[in-house]
């Protein structure tokens, strides 16, 4: 770094912030580019323990997501990993595929390695293993998740009650009758919220019958074509809330292998955003989080001891698409 400093007639703290990515906003891009093309031609690299027994940081954080084949997780981990590179910071990703016992071992070794922070997607059951972090002093938040027994100052997540609410309020509004919604068995609060805003907003909404259709997560693909089916042939229902993403895959798969319209046959909301969604033959309308906005606070409150949370929970975006409108013409 001297060698490199004084060819190019900089300070050493100067080449020390553009190779540790410090202070990047603040650092003239052409200086940082001839620090950089320098220490290319050098070969230098930084000594990461050298780093951390100097700095008392290894600038490095821990993420946990649920898991990491989940559409959501796979982007929650996308836009974190930016925050934490725009921060100077790395990320190592785990994915606990919400088993309790992954979700310890996990956490154990990340505790090991004194991470500067850890952020966690908690499966059932596993809260309890918080204490390991607790006692390592190591700042962490959960993301997606609740729990009665944790200061919710550490939880970032959405209004998942408010987020069904308005998806009711749209489909009493576009003149659905029979609405469904079909959900997975879970013991996790934000599930259970949604569930909850979905039941009590139809009640208020509706005066007739309505469904709503539980589902353990293991058998999930073996049981969403006879609950789909047995909704719309037997039920009689008009309009399909799915639940999770998850959900809504296996539940567009089944409409699309029976030839089952949309909207016309029944009308279709699906929860978050996918790709997938625009191979369908029809737009959907979905519950968009905002992955982005969440990460970046994930990443802010882990690194700014001082930092006062902007949101106990963020709002969702419901994306209308007129094809799930009742009478839509095509």
């Amino acid at each position: 770094m001297k060698n490199i400093a004084q060819e190019l007639g900089v300070s050493v703290a100067l080449v020390s912030y553009v190779l540790n990515g410090k202070f990047i906003n603040r650092i003239n891009i052409h200086t940082a580019d001839r620090i950089r093309t320098l220490a290319i031609k050098y070969n230098y690299t930084p000594n990461q323990i050298a780093q951390s027994l100097k700095t008392n940081k290894t600038y490095t954080l821990g993420l946990i997501v649920a898991d990491i084949s989940n559409i959501f997780s796979s982007e929650l981990a996308q836009y974190i990993e930016m925050e934490a590179h725009n921060q100077g910071y790395n990320v190592i990703f785990a994915s606990a595929y919400e088993d309790a016992m992954r979700f310890k071992s996990i956490v154990e070794v990340f505790v090991a390695k004194q991470l500067d922070g850890l952020i966690l997607a908690v499966p059932a059951e596993a809260d309890v293993y918080l204490d390991i972090v607790e006692r390592s002093g190591i700042p962490y938040v959960i993301m997606d998740r609740e729990f009665t027994s944790i200061d919710p100052h550490k939880f970032i997540n959405i209004d998942n009650y408010a987020a069904s609410a308005e998806v009711v309020t749209h489909l009493f509004e576009s003149g659905f009758k029979r609405p469904a919604a079909i959900t997975l068995q879970s013991s996790l609060k934000h599930l259970n919220d949604r569930n909850l805003g979905f039941v009590e907003s139809v009640n208020k909404r509706y005066n007739s019958e309505f469904f709503l259709y539980e589902i353990p997560e293991k058998r999930l693909i073996d049981s969403i074509e006879q609950i789909i089916m047995h909704a719309i042939e037997q039920d009689k229902v008009d309009v399909l809330y799915f639940l999770t993403n998850r959900i809504a895959m296996a539940g567009l798969a089944v409409l699309s292998k029976h030839n089952i319209e949309v909207p016309d046959q029944v009308g279709v909301v699906c929860f978050d955003q996918a790709d997938a969604y625009t191979v369908f033959k029809t737009p959907l309308t979905y519950v968009k989080q905002p992955i982005a906005e969440m990460s970046k606070e994930a990443v802010t409150q882990i690194l700014n001891p001082n930092y006062v949370k902007n949101k106990n929970k963020f709002s969702t975006q419901l994306v209308i698409q007129k094809s799930t409108l009742l009478n839509y013409s095509y």
